[in-house]
C-alpha cells in the first residue's frame, strides 16, 4: 500500500481566467489544482492566451465557485500549444 501523502489536495472545474490586473491574460474552459506540502501546481486547457498579457506580472488565477471566487498569484506560467501548468502561491482569502 503506497504511503498517504500528507497534505495532499487536488481541485477541478471548468470555467477560469488568469488576470494581469483586471485585464484577461487567459480564458481556461478546464483546469485541475493539486497541492503536495506546500507547492500548488495548476494545470489548465486554455481556451484563449494573449501572448503578451501572459508575460507580464503579477498574475492572478481566478475561478468561480459558489458564493465568489477562488483566487491565487501565480509564481511561474509555462504556456504550451494546447495547455498550461503555473505554479502558484498561497490561496488568497
Amino acid at each position: 500500500m503506497a504511503p498517504v501523502q500528507q497534505n495532499a489536495f487536488r481541485l477541478r472545474g471548468s470555467r477560469a481566467e488568469i488576470l494581469w490586473g483586471y485585464r484577461t491574460a487567459a480564458t481556461i474552459s478546464s483546469w485541475s489544482i493539486s497541492r503536495k506540502k506546500d507547492v500548488w501546481t495548476l494545470t489548465a486547457k486554455a481556451e484563449h492566451v494573449d501572448e503578451y498579457q501572459a508575460r507580464q506580472r503579477p498574475l492572478m488565477f481566478t475561478a468561480p465557485r459558489p458564493g465568489g471566487f477562488w483566487s491565487w498569484p501565480i509564481e511561474s506560467l509555462h504556456v504550451g500549444p494546447s495547455q498550461l501548468v503555473a505554479e502558484l502561491g498561497q490561496p488568497e482569502h
